[in-house]
């Protein structure tokens, strides 16, 4: 039997403190910088989208142990032209702002206490950036249906190109953007089967990316919110481009995808089935020999999965959860082979900042689907029920894929822009707490008047 070894750099920044750029990528940067000045409002998100989506996540400039990745500088930009517009003024802090805004904090002091110096500090303030400041630019520019509409063609246009390169890349075995560097120039291989990631990290941070924008372009066309001889492009393109990436996770993500937006006529009674899932789930964790979650080693449709790692990971962070349950830690090694290879988003916040990050994150998610729901039932348009509707989709393929994958690089940003929307455009539709103000500042008009 052959041993199996961990690869260098296995878990862990392989381009960290290292100045990574290529011309064609700094002129890229300075042409989005120079856009997102030249830009009307509400064009300003676009430029940071096309970086993230368009290039390589590891296109970097590192300042004195600093790095500043191309997706950071553009978050960075997008907010100070945000401040100077008035945009983030405008911002009424809700419940998700709290909560994430708490989540981060923590994880600084988390971060700071794990370290026990200024270096653990500094690289917090970095994934700070990545998340809320990326959660913010959604916040500030994505508040209504014809903003995220405008930002979904744009993704939509995005996929035709992006389609061509990941069918070259399969066909050939060499990715483009490795020019860029920080991507290989061999497309890597698992079971015979080429893996295509474009300028993605990883073919999985690819597959998801495409996976989580489809169930809202399905939800534009259902909606009939024009363009759709573009949408319907796309509807086709983004899932041969997740199945090019060959990764069981993004093809599960997709099928969710199309489960969830199947159950748009019986969305009134989500509440009763979410209660009979939770139901469901704790029937097998008593009913099976092995807890509920081992069901995820049993996952493997690309073929070569990892399903047993996944189900392992979080077995390891419950047995090892006197570890990192206060500030967390800052080895997992030691849980068993692999073990620092941290794919389970949820696992990956309680190892970063404890149980108290765990639970914002949690909650975080939850009060976003609560936000959505609400829209849902009172909205009056079809096109925004169905696009709601949508983002629901996707919010909930983000959460399972999370039981899966951790996300890292381009994917945390667009992740964190798409959460920003959600809180934004929910609050534009659902100004309940404005309105009551309104009311109870109201005189009261005299009598016989």
């Amino acid at each position: 039997m052959t041993e199996r070894v961990m690869p260098e750099h296995f878990g862990g920044a392989l381009w960290a403190d290292q100045t990574l750029v290529h011309p064609v990528g700094v002129a890229a940067l300075v042409a989005a910088l120079l856009a997102l000045l030249v830009l009307p409002p509400r064009h300003k998100v676009l430029p940071l989208i096309l970086i993230a989506v368009a290039l390589p996540g590891a296109q970097r400039i590192a300042i004195l142990s600093l790095d500043f990745t191309f997706v950071r500088i553009m978050i960075l930009s997008t907010l100070a032209v945000a401040a100077m517009g008035g945009q983030l003024r405008a911002i009424r802090w809700q419940l998700p702002d709290k909560l994430l805004f708490s989540m981060v904090l923590w994880n600084l002091v988390a971060s700071a206490v794990l370290s026990g110096g200024f270096g653990g500090l500094v690289t917090s303030a970095g994934g700070a950036i990545d998340t809320f400041g990326a959660y913010l630019v959604g916040r500030s520019y994505l508040r209504s249906f014809a903003d995220i509409r405008r930002l979904l063609l744009l993704l939509a246009l995005l996929s035709l190109p992006m389609l061509a390169f990941f069918i070259l890349e399969q066909l050939s075995g060499r990715n483009l953007f490795s020019i860029f560097g920080g991507v290989p120039e061999e497309t890597i291989a698992r079971n015979g089967r080429l893996r295509a990631q474009g300028p993605f990290l990883h073919p999985i941070m690819a597959g998801i990316c495409w996976a989580t924008i489809l169930p809202c372009l399905i939800a534009l066309w259902q909606g009939r919110a024009g363009a759709r001889m573009l949408i319907a492009a796309s509807i086709v393109s983004m899932p041969v481009i997740v199945l090019a990436t060959a990764s069981s996770t993004p093809v599960v993500a997709l099928m969710c995808g199309f489960i969830g937006l199947a159950f748009y006529t019986w969305r009134r009674y989500m509440r009763a089935m979410v209660t009979g899932l939770v139901g469901l789930l704790l029937i097998l964790h008593v009913a099976m020999d092995m807890p509920v979650w081992h069901l995820l080693s049993r996952i493997d449709i690309a073929g070569g999965s990892t399903g047993w790692h996944r189900y392992n990971l979080i077995q390891q962070a419950i047995n090892h959860a006197g570890e990192w349950w206060a500030f967390g830690t800052t080895a997992t090694a030691h849980w068993g082979w692999g073990m620092q290879d941290i794919t389970n988003q949820y696992v990956l916040e309680g190892v970063d900042g404890g149980i108290l990050q765990l639970l914002l994150f949690c909650s975080f998610l939850v009060v976003l689907f609560l936000r959505l729901g609400h829209a849902q039932r009172i909205t009056h348009s079809v096109a925004e029920s169905r696009l709601l509707w949508g983002m629901a989709v996707t919010l909930f393929v983000h959460s399972v894929s999370f039981l899966a994958v951790s996300y890292f690089g381009q994917m945390v940003c667009l992740f964190y822009v798409f959460t920003g929307a959600v809180a934004a455009y929910t609050q534009s539709l659902c100004p309940v707490r404005a309105v009551r103000r309104v009311r109870r500042a109201a005189p009261v008009p005299a009598a016989g008047t």
